[in-house]
């Protein structure tokens, strides 16, 4: 019996012991592979790709990959031991979980694990702070993993309570596994297959082919160009011909040439591809959508929505007016409930003319009867704030816009998370995030397709905030190499806190007096782009930037408040706008422009036709509102960020709600691009550059000027700006000159 023991007892410990060494093994290989792997990780990702990665894990990598080498190594060579001992393979995956989650409790002093963990963000989730509610996670995975693993071996008192628990966590665990391993067999000739050294060899003489095509293909363009450069300079053929190959052919005929060294047209496409992606790469690295805040969850009240419906119906039916509440979209702050005309029955005139033998029709019920009925939808809803859209454009419904019962913000996040949002900052253009239209869906545009966006409100009205969601959105998707702005502030208190910037080309300019020294330099630039396009053969920045090996950067101005501009700076400001908004396009400039004084002297019509794109927020009147979007509307916004968008893409103003940025949320994102040293940044200066043909009078304008200070000799130099339609260094160098003539007494 004893010996019966002894064996049963060998025989239980020999699986066990051949596991454990099987283990220590694995353990080694997959330590000595993860050193290797980590050291040619670190030699081959850039910099922006090791810091995502160390992000992520940290220093917990190294557990959780040396698990991960020792799974597969096993998975490779002996799979039966790794489904035998899954209980090891669990339990030591729970030590690493724990390992990293310990690492979370401590940071480093500087680089990226000083804002995650020694542990990374995984880390963060296993443990953590604060301190105790970590220390409860781990001591959750420590006491939950003999639970998974053993659950019949656990008879202490302690854990009688949750052995139930403990059995149908383990029998879901067995299914899984089960599952997984069946996916594994299934698997595994693929897996085997692709670590077999015959197929690493034959994929190493498949890259090393595609190499060489690619250095024929570089190759053969060389000689291309070469020859097309000889031919251009003489007559002679640039690569000379073997004369033996002409006599060795009979006469009348052409020799075949072997072109052996021309690749195929795939090749070339590829190579292109290469260079333009290697293009498009920065070396400064882009902040992340960590920095702003998430958007809070919430949900519409569905009954309560249902209710305002079945009251919009029966107070139009009290009216006489007959409608049908067919859709309901509730946006953040607006919610449109779309009405269909429903049918109303009259008498033919045959029916009047006999009664006995009349017949009834259907007709549908007008929509300016709806329309008339605003006010009384009004009063039956209480709300001040109502606006009709009839029809909706491309739907037969007419929008009644309600406020939402249960208005909710837009953090700029929620906008930069979407598909839509994603897409545009992909193609390489400048994606600004708007809000949030009346059915919940997110607004995001390319500033370089509108080109240049107008914004116009009343104060309060949320001007500013779009303003500084239209910065913060570039400032997350654009290295300075690629974008630089120009700020012009007059208030100084809305756009200065981004001084210190690398997108900057100039401190934020608060003089207006120096405004039009900018501009002047913003057109010089411009024309400087123009002629290097002219040299390169090209129509705008983006053909420039897939062939030019220096890349022009987007130049955005930015000007906080027009009327003040307009009112110091008078024609010359706007002639100067204008002229960029005419011509900048192409080179990569775009305008975004905000005023809260929307009249015709500052909104001028030759600007608003230049500028397609126009947001208005809430105004003071219906002229003010025509002045924006040429048309009514502006005055029922409700303020705090209610827009009406106008774009080329829509007929019709699209009510939306806008973004919402804190200033903490400006603070950090200005904070990480004044902390980061990247490569040195063209110069683009917007001093005042002394040119003497400007300088000069032609004898014309002068002319002109003498005339009108005869008429009146105490002309001002301000006054032949706007008679004359000069600048105001000509216009005081003119006023100089009629001192010294006698024309004009002296000031």
């Amino acid at each position: 019996m004893a010996r019966l023991k002894r064996q049963t007892r060998r025989a239980v410990t020999a699986p066990s012991k051949t596991a454990a060494w099987t283990m220590f093994g694995s353990a080694i290989d997959g330590v000595i592979v993860l050193a290797v792997g980590l050291a040619i990780l670190s030699v081959s990702l850039s910099a922006s790709t090791r810091g995502s990665m160390l992000a992520v894990l940290g220093f917990g990598w190294v557990p959780v990959g040396a698990w991960l080498i020792c799974a597969t190594l096993n998975l490779r060579y002996n799979s039966r031991s790794l489904a035998r001992h899954w209980r090891w393979w669990v339990s030591t995956g729970a030590a690493a979980a724990i390992a990293v989650g310990a690492l979370s409790f401590f940071r480093a002093d500087h680089g990226v694990l000083a804002q995650a963990t020694l542990g990374g963000h995984w880390g963060s989730v296993l443990g953590g702070t604060p301190l105790p509610l970590g220390l409860l996670k781990l001591a959750a995975i420590a006491l939950c993993t003999p639970l998974l693993v053993a659950p019949q071996r656990i008879g202490s008192a302690y854990f009688r309570a949750l052995h139930a628990i403990g059995l149908t966590l383990h029998r879901v665990a067995l299914s899984m596994y089960s599952a997984v391993y069946q996916l594994g067999c299934h698997l595994k000739p693929r897996l085997r297959l692709a670590l077999n050294r015959r197929y690493r060899r034959r994929w190493l003489r498949q890259m090393r082919l595609q190499l060489s095509q690619s250095l024929r293909a570089k190759q053969w363009k060389r000689i291309h160009a070469a020859r097309a450069v000889g031919a251009s300079r003489s007559r002679k053929p640039a690569v000379p011909v073997d004369p033996a190959l002409w006599t060795s052919t009979p006469p009348g005929t052409i020799p075949d040439l072997e072109l052996t060294e021309l690749p195929a047209p795939q090749d070339l496409e590829a190579e292109e591809g290469a260079l333009t992606k290697s293009k498009l790469s920065s070396k400064w690295r882009l902040p992340s959508l960590e920095l702003l805040s998430v958007a809070e969850p919430h949900e519409p009240p569905q009954a309560q929505l249902q209710q305002m419906a079945r009251h919009i119906e029966s107070t139009l039916e009290d009216h006489g007016v007959t409608v049908e509440v067919k859709d309901i979209k509730a946006g953040p702050r607006i919610v449109r409930f779309g009405l269909v005309p429903g049918w109303v029955s009259k008498r033919s005139d045959a029916g009047r003319a006999a009664a006995s033998d009349s017949t009834i029709e259907r007709s549908r019920v007008k929509v300016q009867s709806i329309l008339t009925r605003e006010k009384d939808l009004a009063l039956a809803l209480k709300t001040p704030y109502l606006r009709i859209e009839a029809p909706v454009p491309g739907e037969a419904l007419v929008g009644l816009e309600v406020p939402n019962p249960s208005p909710t913000k837009v953090p700029l996040r929620s906008v930069m998370g979407t598909p839509m949002f994603r897409k545009i900052a992909a193609k390489g253009g400048l994606p600004i995030a708007l809000g949030q239209d009346t059915g919940g869906n997110s607004v995001a545009m390319d500033l370089a397709v509108l080109p240049h966006v107008l914004i116009a409100g009343a104060t309060g009205s949320g001007k500013s905030v779009c303003i500084n969601s239209v910065v913060a959105s570039l400032l997350l998707t654009k290295p300075p190499d690629q974008l630089r702005m120009l700020m012009v502030d007059p208030k100084r208190v809305e756009l200065t806190p981004f001084n210190g910037i690398p997108h900057l080309i100039a401190p934020v300019i608060v003089d207006a007096d120096d405004v039009n020294t900018a501009l002047r330099a913003l057109m010089r630039e411009m024309f400087r782009r123009y002629k290097q396009m002219e040299e390169v053969g090209t129509r705008n920045i983006s053909g420039y930037n897939a062939k030019a090996r220096e890349r022009i950067p987007y130049l955005v101005p930015i000007v906080d408040e027009l009327a003040d501009l307009m009112m110091v700076g008078g024609f010359e400001v706007e002639q100067n706008l204008v002229r960029l908004a005419q011509l900048g396009r192409a080179t990569g400039i775009h305008l975004v422009l905000a005023t809260q004084r929307p009249s015709v002297n500052v909104v001028t019509g030759l600007l608003k036709a230049n500028i397609p794109a126009r947001v208005a927020f809430a105004v003071a009147s219906q002229v003010d509102s025509r002045v924006i979007l040429d048309t009514i509307g502006a005055e029922k916004l409700l303020g705090k960020g209610d827009m009406l968008l106008l774009n080329h893409d829509s007929p019709k103003p699209r009510r939306v709600q806008g973004t919402l940025v804190t200033d903490e949320e400006i603070d950090k994102l200005v904070e990480f691009w004044r902390n980061q040293k990247g490569p040195p940044l063209p110069v683009i200066s917007i001093e005042e550059a002394r040119d003497e043909e400007e300088d000069e009078v032609d004898d014309n304008t002068l002319e002109q000027a003498r005339e009108l200070a005869i008429r009146n000799p105490r002309l001002s130099a301000s006054f032949l700006e706007r008679r004359l339609k000069i600048g105001s260094r000509r216009a005081a160098q003119i006023v100089e000159l009629l001192e010294d003539e006698g024309l004009i007494l002296s000031q």
